[in-house]
């Protein structure tokens, strides 16, 4: 049996992933065992609900008594902190959006993975439904014929909140926009609205419009080119497709994302946020 460990158990995900594990049925070789989190009662309900054996009160009752690690906290800030013991205990690990709020931190993060072999996947589930796919393909045409003109990228964000106001949900937008438009935008530009931010991903060759909406939970894209393909993105399917990816690489499989990218799209949020405040086009510096 392959023992998960779950962090930050005050998000809905930690509740979610559980039932996936415990009660689904679908992986019989993998159960979450042991939870953690700011708020104990939360701990609790998912281990009446889904048969959790353990409740923690400090991180360091996992270590030992876990394979493989599941960080869903809230607040990205706490990410970097409560992965590094088990990175370096080389477990592999699903680590939520935003991955961090600091890029320095995704790349030590992303450097100590690979130092000590431990396999990463994680980041907005968004990026990775079929809608989304169904966007990167009619973008990846359009580049493959040459006529790729650019785009618009809109997903919900929440401006004031406890965990980190724009970095709670900016991961959702910036790594969609990524994920079908491509990696390594040179620069952004941006500025506040009455509703959100509203930027612009500089390529080079195209330009890609991203409209963090506050509290409008609507997500989709626009690809333009030679042909027009907008659609919304039905996001009903990302817990299954995070679980399975981090089953594939419990069980040895690489990831199905170099652990790179997620250093740029802290990079890409971070330049979102300087853009904002500057009022002027911001350089996205890739760590990676």
């Amino acid at each position: 049996m392959i023992r998960v460990g779950i962090i930050g158990s005050e998000n809905s995900h930690a509740m979610a992933f559980s039932k996936i594990f415990n009660l689904s049925g679908k992986y019989e070789d993998m159960r979450v065992v042991a939870v953690y989190g700011e708020e104990r009662a939360a701990s609790e309900a998912i281990q009446r609900e889904c048969g959790v054996e353990l409740v923690c009160d400090h991180l360091e009752e996992m270590i030992g008594r876990i394979d493989a690690l599941m960080v869903t906290s809230r607040d990205g800030k706490l990410h970097f902190p409560y992965a590094k013991p088990f990175l370096e205990a080389g477990l592999p690990a699903f680590i939520d959006k935003p991955v961090t709020r600091d890029p320095l931190q995704a790349l030590e993060l992303v450097r100590l993975a690979e130092k000590r072999g431990a396999r990463l996947t994680g980041g907005s589930s968004v990026k990775l439904v079929p809608d989304t796919m169904k966007l990167k393909a009619a973008a990846d045409e359009q580049k493959r014929l040459g006529k790729l003109v650019g785009g618009h990228v809109w997903a919900p964000v929440s401006m004031q909140n406890a965990y980190g106001n724009f970095w709670f949900y900016a991961s959702h937008l910036a790594e969609t926009a990524l994920t079908i438009f491509g990696y390594h935008p040179f620069a952004v530009t941006a500025q506040h609205t009455d509703r959100g931010i509203a930027a612009v991903l500089d390529y080079g060759a195209y330009a890609v419009h991203l409209t963090f909406g506050d509290e409008n939970y609507n997500y989709g894209a626009t690809v333009l080119g030679r042909q027009v393909t907008t659609s919304a993105i039905n996001i009903g399917a990302g817990y299954d497709i995070e679980a399975e990816n981090f089953v594939r690489i419990v069980r040895g499989e690489e990831p199905h994302q170099n652990a790179h990218d997620f250093i740029e799209a802290v990079c890409v949020m971070d330049a979102v946020l300087k853009a904002a405040q500057s009022g002027k086009a911001e350089r996205i510096v890739n760590l990676a």
